[in-house]
Formats: structure tokens, sequence, C-alpha cells
């Protein structure tokens, strides 16, 4: 009795264990690919005579002009409503983002659950160390998207949002711009109506392909006073309530960073 248990379980083991074993490989393939990436980069291009640099610390300790913000890897879909009862959203999304995130310092990835993230962000500080006065130009760049399908016509950066607060408001002040690629078709903006999403004061389209903020010329920061700072915090995250995010997306990868010229 005890060898026909035993080679009843030998039968089952040959057959569990290369899928056990397949489906690890398939989860490790997700976490390195999901660490490809591995920062963020913001940089600072200065002219003569302007010195702006960047910093992660509240004292301004650290300056430099090259930041990179570790990227943590692992991004679960999610979704952010400034009014969780104005719309319905399954749990699996209801995932709201702290009120004050904006008042938080350094990296703070919010909401790890099973090892992943919900959310990637950060804030720092932009100071101008010049003996006067300088006009700023800021770009939000899509460097690459690593696509996982050539025929398909959806990618991760259908799905992409980044949310770009100044300062320190709460978000409830209703002062964060929320970016995201337009959408194809007529059909999917009546499903995600942004109107109900985000608020239509709050969204905005990215300026191009590849480039999600575009503060160049006149949309830039103007007369950024000497000595004074500008504090920012960035938020990114897939959002699951856009029919764009579908599982085709999965294992693609999105490169993105900041450009500052000082003038």
């Amino acid at each position: 009795m005890r060898w026909t248990k035993r080679l009843k379980w030998i039968r089952i083991s040959k057959i569990v264990i290369p899928i056990a074993l397949a489906i690890s490989l398939v989860f490790a393939g997700f976490t390195v690919y999901a660490h490809k990436a591995e920062y963020f980069v913001l940089r600072i291009a200065n002219d003569d005579g302007v010195n702006l640099a960047l910093t992660m610390n509240r004292d301004l300790s650290g300056q430099t002009s090259r930041l990179r913000v570790p990227v943590n890897g692992g991004y679960e879909d999610a979704t952010w409503i400034p009014d969780p009862d104005s719309v319905y959203i399954p749990n699996r999304y209801n995932r709201n983002l702290p009120n004050d995130i904006a008042k938080y310092d350094g990296e703070h990835s919010i909401y790890e659950t099973r090892g992943r993230y919900s959310f990637y962000s950060f804030s720092f500080w932009l100071v101008n160390n010049s003996s006067r006065a300088v006009d700023v130009d800021m770009r939000v760049n899509i460097d690459s998207v690593v696509i996982k399908d050539k025929e398909s016509d959806i990618h991760i950066d259908d799905a992409v949002r980044f949310m770009l607060i100044e300062h320190e408001p709460l978000l409830s002040d209703n002062t964060y711009v929320i970016y995201k690629k337009a959408e194809k078709n007529e059909e999917n903006e009546r499903y995600l109506n942004s109107n109900i999403e985000y608020g239509t004061h709050n969204t905005v389209s990215f300026a191009s392909d590849i480039c999600v903020v575009n503060r160049e010329g006149d949309l830039g920061y103007r007369n950024l006073a000497a000595g004074d700072t500008i504090r920012f915090t960035v938020v990114m995250w897939l959002e699951g309530w856009d029919p764009e995010c579908i599982d085709q997306i999965i294992g693609e990868s999105l490169k993105m960073s900041i450009d500052f010229t000082g003038h």
C-alpha cells in the first residue's frame, strides 16, 4: 500500500514540479525585467552664469546636477481618484494616495503588497544657487519603451499615469496635474471619462509620444530668484481602470527622465 501511494506521488510530482518550476521562472523573469530600468534620472544643464542644482534632502544638502532615484520594480496596476465615492471602483484598484503625499521626503513608493508596488513616487528640490534670478525650462521625457508584442497597438505608455505636484499642498487642494497619453479613439474616451476620473482641470495629455511634460519658453519657470527653491513630487502608476491596461503589456518597461535647463 505504501509503495502504491509512493508511485502515485512520483507520477504526480513529474507533472506538478515542472509546472511549478515554469511558473517560478516566469515570475522571476518579470522581477528581473522590472529592475532593468534601475533608476529614474533627473539632470541639470546650466548656461553660463547659472548654477541650478537638485537634491532630495529637506536641508538642501547633497546637491548635484544629476539625481538617480532607484526604481524598485515589480509594479502592479492601481488607480487614484480624489473622491472614491464619485465613481464605482473595484476593490483591487481602490488604493488611494495619502492626502499629504507631497509632504513626504525622498523616495516614498506607496502600498507595497506581495513584494510589488502600486505607485512609484519621490520628492526633490530644484535649487537656484546663482547670483541672479534665472529662467528654468523643464522636460519630462519618455526615453524608451520596451515592448513585448510589436503587432499590438497598445503598450505600457498607454496605461501609465504621471502626476506632478509643485510645493507641498494636500491633494485635496487640487493643485496637482496628472498626465496621460491621448486616447486612441472615441470609444475608449467614453469608457474612461477623464472628467469623472480626475477632474477636467487636473488631467492633461502628454506633450508628445516622447515627452510627457514640456515647460519650455513661456511655459517654463520664469524669474526664479537667487537662493529660491521649487519642490516637486512625482507619482507614477499603471492605471488599472484604463481599458489600455491589459495583459499584453505585462513584461513591458518604460524609461523616463527629467531635464532642467537654466538660462
